[in-house]
């Protein structure tokens, strides 16, 4: 079974949909998957000329603004057109990812794409829809670098200080880390290992809905403090947003 995997996301690199996706890749093992991804790029015939050779079609995307991206709605409208004119057969699956924490905050994207399938002729097989998509992503990424920090301060440890045994310690240390990402993640493993099922059997399945496991008061405050250091970092400089502007130099 040829399987293919859509990358919605309009970052140029990483991205918790690419996030999302690899997870699901991994777990179509050993079925044949391709990965393809848009970006903001307007050619899509390196994808189209896939859509005909293949069985299962997977979209990982983030949810923009409640509903499709402006980027996706632009390729979904050019595949649907393909897809007509050569009579494609496979069946379609949509991972949404959400940085609200409520999983059922992608309800209405994947109903969305459910209704393209109507339209473009193709067979529903079912969505995930993921609350605090960001929040696993980055907490995923910032686990496994502390380990790569642990496990190098304990070899400097063991090369200065021998006598020492720290190796316990950092095994426990980085075992602890991975549980606590484990448990956060839970809910999305279980829900893609269920879509990763579904696709093998070739099964049609319920949208299904999950979330990070943490509680919302506590993924609110977390979230203010991601959002305003990504504002600051991938922003304007917060002293410029107080410069004056004049506007007479471009009047002409």
């Amino acid at each position: 079974m040829n399987i293919l995997i859509i990358n919605g996301s309009p970052k140029k690199k990483g991205g918790a949909s690419v996030f999302f996706s690899k997870i699901l890749g991994f777990m179509l093992f050993p079925q044949k998957v391709m990965t393809k991804t848009i970006g903001i790029s307007r050619n899509y015939e390196n994808i189209f000329t896939d859509l005909k050779s293949v069985e299962i079609v997977i979209i990982s995307v983030p949810l923009y603004v409640d509903g499709i991206p402006s980027h996706m709605i632009h390729f979904l409208q050019q595949m649907e057109q393909y897809c007509i004119n050569n009579k494609c057969v496979f069946m379609l699956y949509v991972i949404s990812n959400s940085g609200f924490i409520e999983g059922h905050q992608n309800q209405a994207h994947l109903e969305q794409y459910e209704c393209w399938c109507e339209r473009a002729g193709i067979t529903w097989g079912g969505g995930l829809g993921i609350g605090g998509g960001v929040m696993l992503h980055v907490i995923f990424y910032v686990t496994l670098l502390l380990s790569i920090i642990q496990f190098v301060i304990g070899i400097l440890i063991n090369i200065f200080f021998a006598k020492l045994a720290v190796n316990s310690i950092l095994v426990f240390s980085f075992t602890r880390s991975m549980m606590v990402w484990l448990f956060f993640s839970s809910g999305m493993l279980f829900y893609e290992f269920m879509l990763a099922w579904a696709i093998k059997k070739q099964k049609v399945i319920k949208n299904k809905y999950t979330r990070a496991m943490i509680p919302s008061f506590i993924f609110l405050i977390f979230a203010d403090i991601f959002m305003a250091l990504e504002a600051l970092f991938h922003g304007k400089i917060i002293f410029s947003l107080y410069k004056k502007i004049d506007y007479t130099k471009n009047a002409e």
